[in-house]
């Protein structure tokens, strides 16, 4: 991936990383093995790494923690809270707890803003050949390698294909089919009280919402060439409206819903369909949790407007070390590359959508294909845009309960994040972008 300073996250949409031309040394024999990896000779102590909690990464840190050995110890702390625990730790006065963390686009991008992250160049160019690393998962910025992607990810729409077959319904394309459905499966479904699961909880999930939505109605964040912020338009009014039409037909702790909660509504069965990441699809088929095993199928998510690109972004997940801890980066580079082998990936295939070439795309795996088919963008990749969305996050529930009206919420959201923003340097003081 070859990004800029001021605008991070501009992706090819045929590949989650789109890299400079650089040579990496001659990689090793197709055999290494994940254990092969774990090459952490002379290392002692103890790595300490964190991520979210989904399956391919629970895969990934079970490969990593096999790297520990007398005298040497790997613990990965899979938690639903990596992003705010990641960003206290990376940007503490003192030593990061964590000697390095797997995260998002996003959190990416707030850690790179604040200079928090170390480069990995050398650490590329010493251990390259030896994890077999390819150029398209390189996260290049201004010429630097600043992480190692290996996740590709989006919000799909999961249905359940037995009911909606059973009511004669099809697959909805757009937000207002996807209420027609759900009002004849409340009606006349009676296994179903409450046929859409999504998340909306108060903070990150619901603010994700209202930025997939406001995309897929053509509305813009931020104002052209800068970062006064323009969600307080028409279009962000029409992203709330769609949004609060879906709420009649969701759980009434919706605001309170994040993607655990999603998941296991699906899997007890108690939701027909609705938006969720793509890294969330092979827990549908879990024999131990879910009771709707086989019967999930997924297909890109439903468009704000008819005729519409999807209300969903194009995602990735990488390999970043803090710049607050360089004690232990060479071992904590290497356990992180035995995680992020060719083996590992082959041995969880379908648990993601990996970015390596040896990955095979199954049943879970056509989430990321669906959204750039459906024409999905690339998350918004500004250094300030964390800022907005954080405020809208913190005052859309307010909307959406019809506390305040649509416009007062997003309008109160500007204001806030335009303090925010000038505070940061981002907006001249006087208001100028």
């Amino acid at each position: 991936m070859k990004l800029r300073r001021r605008t991070l996250l501009l992706v090819a949409a045929a590949s989650p990383v789109a890299v400079r031309a650089a040579a990496l040394p001659a990689a090793l024999p197709a055999a290494l093995s994940a254990s092969a990896g774990c090459a952490t000779t002379g290392s002692t102590g103890e790595v300490q790494l964190i991520s979210n909690s989904f399956p391919a990464l629970a895969h990934l840190a079970a490969i990593a923690e096999s790297c520990t050995r007398p005298g040497f110890k790997v613990v990965w702390k899979l938690t639903p809270q990596a992003a705010i625990e990641t960003e206290q730790a990376f940007g503490a006065k003192g030593l990061s707890p964590f000697d390095a963390a797997a995260v998002s686009m996003a959190t990416f991008a707030n850690l790179y803003a604040r200079r928090q992250l170390q480069p990995l160049d050398d650490l590329v160019g010493q251990f390259g050949a030896r994890y077999k690393l390819e150029e398209k998962m390189l996260v290049r910025v201004d010429g630097q390698v600043m992480a190692v992607a290996f996740l590709q990810n989006t919000q799909t729409l999961f249905y359940r294909a037995d009911l909606l077959a059973k009511h004669g319904l099809a697959v909805p394309t757009d937000y207002a089919q996807m209420v027609q459905a759900a009002a004849v499966l409340k009606r006349d479904e009676p296994s179903i009280t409450f046929p859409i699961a999504q998340g909306f909880a108060k903070g990150f999930d619901c603010a994700t919402e209202f930025t997939n939505i406001l995309a897929s109605l053509g509305g813009r964040f931020f104002q052209p060439g800068g970062a006064q912020p323009a969600f307080n338009s028409e279009l962000g009014v029409q992203a709330i409206a769609v949004m609060r039409s879906l709420m009649p037909y969701m759980t009434p702790n919706v605001l309170a819903s994040n993607a655990d909660d999603v998941v296991n509504q699906f899997q007890q069965g108690k939701a027909a369909m609705g938006v969720l990441w793509a890294s969330r699809a092979s827990r549908m088929d879990d024999p131990a949790a879910s009771r709707v095993g086989g019967q999930m199928q997924f297909a890109a998510a439903p468009s704000a407007r008819a005729g519409g690109p999807t209300a969903a972004h194009l995602w990735w997940d990488a390999a970043v070390l803090p710049r607050n801890n360089p004690r232990r980066r060479e071992a904590a580079f290497q356990v992180l590359m035995a995680g992020l082998s060719e083996a590992a990936v082959k041995g969880g295939n379908d648990l993601g959508q990996w970015v390596r070439s040896v990955y095979q795309p199954g049943r879970f795996g056509a989430g990321v294909a669906l959204a750039q088919r459906a024409g999905a963008p690339v998350w918004p990749g500004e250094p300030f845009f964390s800022l907005a969305h954080a405020e809208v996050g913190k005052l859309l529930p307010e909307a959406l309960v019809g506390e305040r009206t649509p416009q007062a919420v997003l309008d109160a959201a500007a204001a806030a994040y335009r303090r925010s923003a000038t505070e940061k340097g981002f907006i001249r003081a006087g208001g100028r972008a």
